[in-house]
């Protein structure tokens, strides 16, 4: 999954937030960066001359990160392209078979985020890839922490929903729990419902959870199962922040339109509020038997 990384820049501090999390993965492994940049095309006179001018200056920006971070060891190449950013991020990562793309979010909400969309939430929905999502923690009078990228992944949040969609995030959390040497937190939120059998629900539960438990513990993995009752966004969001989680993995179902404007979605909900990066794995359709198998290659 780390092998090789996309990594999107805009040109603001906002999208190079990704970065120094990125950098915690370089310390552990060798991966290959390939940083890319979208110029979105002027929709104005003289368009030919502003998009070659503003290729240009996208151009010396990326080379200056691309030499900065080759300074540092890293094995990194990058290109720009004009055209939407959400295509070109997507584009690329296929052209350049990536394993996974990470980006920052401007993690705008209401409105704002209705009107103007988010590059990061339309990849997480359509990326055949795992992307890892940076929401910058930190504000303009308050400077990026600097031991961050050489700071231990201890404690990694998995919510599953006892679905096999939700379990497809399972095998990149044991990738990351392994590479890091980190503890695996397990939790299912079973929500409140006027009908039905609330405690057989939770003790079946609790057997999921235990099941997966097995999984990650077979290769090693230290796991600590939970079960809680209420909204999935809140007690999620309560886990991790009550445990320290130093990263959340889950999966998104990848809808659009209509139906995610009106329900939402957990996992984007989660995003825009989490202190801590996420881990997000589009799930296309039911693949118990493909997950098992991706984990049985590790052994």
């Amino acid at each position: 999954m780390l092998e090789r990384i996309v990594v999107p820049l805009d040109g603001s501090l906002t999208a190079e937030a990704v970065l120094p999390f990125v950098r915690r993965f370089l310390h552990r492994t060798d991966s290959e960066l390939i940083l890319v940049r979208a110029v979105i095309p002027a929709p104005v006179e003289n368009s030919i001359m502003i998009a070659d001018a503003a290729t240009g200056a996208a151009r010396a920006y990326i080379k200056e990160v691309q030499e900065r971070l080759d300074r540092e060891g890293v094995r990194v190449k990058s290109s720009v392209h004009v055209g939407s950013a959400i295509g070109i991020i997507l584009d690329t990562a296929e052209e350049e078979r990536a394993t996974m793309i990470a980006m920052a979010t401007h993690g705008a909400t209401g409105l704002k985020r209705i009107l103007l969309g988010s590059v990061a939430e339309a990849v997480l929905r359509k990326s055949p890839v795992p992307v890892f999502v940076v929401r910058p923690f930190w504000t303009a009078e308050q400077a990026v922490p600097e031991d961050l990228e050489t700071r231990p992944v201890r404690n990694i949040l998995l919510p599953v929903d006892g679905s096999d969609l939700a379990e497809l995030a399972v095998s990149p959390a044991l990738e990351l729990a392994d590479l890091f040497e980190g503890r695996v937190l397990l939790l299912r939120v079973v929500e409140p419902r006027k009908t039905g059998d609330g405690e057989r629900e939770i003790e079946e539960a609790r057997s999921h959870l235990q099941g997966i438990a097995r999984e990650f513990e077979r290769k090693g993995v230290r796991t600590h199962t939970l079960v809680e009752k209420g909204d999935p966004v809140e007690e999620i969001l309560k886990t991790l922040r009550f445990h320290e989680a130093d990263l959340v993995v889950m999966t998104t179902h990848g809808r659009s339109g209509l139906s995610r404007l009106v329900t939402g979605s957990v996992t984007e909900q989660v995003l825009r509020q989490a202190p801590v990066p996420l881990l997000v794995v589009r799930a296309g359709k039911p693949a118990r038997a493909r997950r098992r198998a991706a984990l049985s290659r590790k052994k």
